[in-house]
């Protein structure tokens, strides 16, 4: 039964391979990731971009959605209360409302950054506070809101792609308020595999991850949603203008990631001996510690010899 297995997910990644663009070949297929890219693919103001952003939404917040989104259209969107113009460098955003009021924010995450999870909660209390309305009148009626994260880079620590997250009650573990909603899907944990039985998410992760480095889609995705979007993604679909200011992004960001990556591989020897300088430096001053405890016990020398590793001398020293 193993060996059964085994076969099937080879052949199946055999396939999946078969579906890559060969060396010195380029995709047929635009980079999500870049903010003309995503926002081309997924405008909610067009019909055909407008369907692909409800297919999406729908299957990756099925489970924090209440009924399904019928319909989306841009939301206006206040001026950003921080005044920060660094988070907007490495991040990129859609801003939209569903057929039911409720607000949308999806944040694409193309750099590593500081504080992420906080940068998300502090982007849903705009949502949330920019709905307050002038006067007397307004009865704090406020709508829920949906911070998605798509992160290029890996922010939590454990296995888990997608991370769901709400305002919960301590004791009960229910949802106190359902105006915070956040997902968090990190696309550096998913695996280059997928096949027919595979869930919706799961299409959707591969596809987001991996579109940009496939000649053709994979069997596992000839579904009509998916099919559709491909063509949406599709870099000769771009106009001269699009096509130089997506390179223009895509070249940059690029560079952006081999330059750092080289610079930690350069100065890797360099990082680590100064991390190994730094945890001798704490062990050294921490036994130093000790032994000086001891000595003001009136220990004998020879015993804090035995438990320190210290020499005589550095022991009178201290």
């Amino acid at each position: 039964m193993y060996s059964g297995m085994e076969n099937k997910n080879t052949a199946i990644h055999k396939s999946l391979e078969d579906c890559l663009v060969k060396p010195g070949e380029q995709s047929p297929y635009a980079n999500l990731l870049i903010d003309l890219a995503f926002k081309k693919a997924f405008d909610p103001d067009k019909p055909v971009s407008r369907e692909n952003l409800v297919n999406l939404l729908n299957d990756l917040l099925a489970p924090q959605l209440k009924r399904p989104i019928k319909s989306v259209k841009t939301r206006n969107v206040a001026k950003n209360l921080s005044g920060s113009k660094e988070s907007r460098t490495a991040i990129f955003d859609l801003h939209c409302e569903d057929d039911a009021g409720n607000l949308i924010e999806i944040e694409v995450q193309i750099r590593r950054l500081k504080n992420f999870s906080k940068r998300l909660a502090f982007y849903a209390s705009e949502m949330v506070a920019n709905q307050a309305e002038i006067g007397t009148g307004w009865k704090f009626n406020v709508k829920p809101t949906y911070v998605v994260a798509i992160t290029q880079k890996r922010v939590f620590r454990d296995k888990r792609i997608i991370h769901r997250a709400t305002t919960v009650d301590l004791e009960t573990g229910k949802q106190f308020v359902d105006s915070y909603n956040w997902t968090v899907i990190e696309l550096s944990k998913v695996p280059f595999f997928i096949e027919k039985n595979s869930d919706s998410s799961s299409k959707w992760l591969f596809f987001f991850r991996y579109l940009h480095r496939l000649r053709k889609l994979p069997e596992a995705l000839s579904e009509k949603k998916f099919k559709q979007l491909t063509e949406c993604s599709k870099v000769s679909k771009f106009t001269k203008e699009e096509f130089e200011a997506y390179q223009k992004v895509y070249h940059k960001e690029w560079d952006h990631n081999a330059m750092v990556d080289g610079i930690f591989e350069d100065f890797a020897t360099e990082i680590n001996a100064k991390i190994a300088e730094n945890v001798s430096k704490s062990v050294s001053e921490n036994t130093r510690e000790i032994a000086k405890k001891l000595k003001a016990r009136n220990r004998p020398v020879e015993e804090i010899i035995e438990d320190t590793g210290l020499t005589k001398e550095e022991i009178e020293a201290l």
